[in-house]
């Protein structure tokens, strides 16, 4: 059976957000966050707002399972929280503080394609293709934030304690201070730039089932989806082909038990697939990812067996590094044996 670990490890690297990208969204980011607060301070007073406003980092640029898009628009999610104790009947209403932000934003900047007003957050789309999604919170204890959703209303939302949930599971010394609270700001580098060196398996297998949406784009469940599925199904290995084709496995027997994915924090217990349209799709594209784990695993050719891979995981899978020849029966032996033992870990 062929061994297509390093490919899938090389596969991560061209998938993976480079230093270059990364570094380019926190300039960005950061420079969004300058113009906010200058845009904030004239309409605020404009207005006579006085709540305070801050800036919290969230989402899969954080956890490190960000990818680079096929179509290259990657993005990075910065929360905008205003701070204040008015009650959801006398502040400014969800769609009063998008168009309040908005405004503060879309004024003639030209690196700017366009600013956009989307239900859950404001979307600034740069020319240079990608983009930072800004959701908009009031809150007066950073801890208990509402979202500001144009369609729903308020809604109790904690991104952080998604992070938390999720580094949980690497068990990577996530500390929700290191986001909420500047004084450890130096803490929050050296833990970022340690779980970006360690790369653990989980984070990779994440990265592997965007890649793998990102193909089809249109019929596949977001991003937050596949990291739920993934970490609640997470199966182990030395291997990250095993791994994978196992947590695929724990999956599917999931979703066909009940065709659910629900948030793990703040609202928790919301089904994330009860609007999704794709069930069908979705299940018919999994289980063809399924059988080619399967066939590239069984296929003692690591070239042959790289094809199966590229068949569910795209062009960008690298076969140009396969080695044309058969393994022998160590192997297949080894395997064998780290195959035969099921580790779910669904919850």
């Amino acid at each position: 059976m062929a061994n297509c670990n390093l490919l899938l490890s090389e596969y991560n690297n061209i998938i993976r957000l480079s230093d270059e990208r990364r570094q380019q969204l926190l300039e960005v980011r950061n420079n969004l966050r300058i113009r906010l607060r200058r845009g904030y301070s004239i309409v605020s007073e404009e207005l006579g707002l006085k709540n305070e406003i801050i800036h919290q980092s969230q989402g899969s640029f954080v956890m490190d399972t960000i990818i680079s898009p096929i179509r290259g628009d990657y993005d990075i999610d910065d929360g905008l929280y205003f701070i204040g104790n008015l009650d959801r009947k006398n502040r400014p209403s969800p769609s009063d503080l998008h168009k309040l932000v908005k405004y503060a934003l879309d004024r003639g900047h030209d690196d700017i394609e366009r600013v956009i007003d989307k239900s859950t957050c404001i979307r600034v789309q740069y020319k240079s293709g990608f983009h930072v999604d800004i959701p908009i919170y009031y809150a007066d204890n950073v801890d208990c934030p509402e979202l500001a959703d144009v369609n729903r209303g308020w809604i109790l939302s904690h991104p952080i304690e998604f992070i938390e949930w999720f580094e949980q599971k690497v068990q990577s010394g996530f500390r929700k201070a290191f986001i909420t609270e500047s004084r450890l700001f130096d803490e929050f580098v050296q833990w970022t730039s340690d779980i970006r060196k360690n790369d653990h398996q989980l984070r990779r297998i994440v990265r592997f089932l965007k890649a793998w949406g990102d193909l089809r784009r249109e019929e596949m469940p977001c991003g937050l989806i596949m990291t739920i599925l993934a970490a609640n199904n997470y199966y182990p290995h030395q291997r990250d082909d095993i791994s994978i084709k196992e947590t695929l496995i724990n999956i599917q027997a999931a979703l066909r038990n009940d065709f659910r994915c629900e948030r793990p924090t703040t609202p928790k217990g919301e089904n994330l697939f009860e609007d999704y349209k794709n069930k069908d799709a979705f299940m018919k594209y999994l289980g063809y990812f399924i059988d080619n784990a399967k066939k590239a695993l069984e296929e003692p050719n690591q070239k042959l067996a790289c094809k199966h891979w590229q068949a569910s995981l795209g062009d960008r899978f690298p076969c140009n590094s396969a080695k044309d020849e058969n393994i022998g029966n160590a192997a297949t032996v080894s395997l064998g044996i780290g195959g035969s033992i099921r580790k779910p870990w669904c919850y």
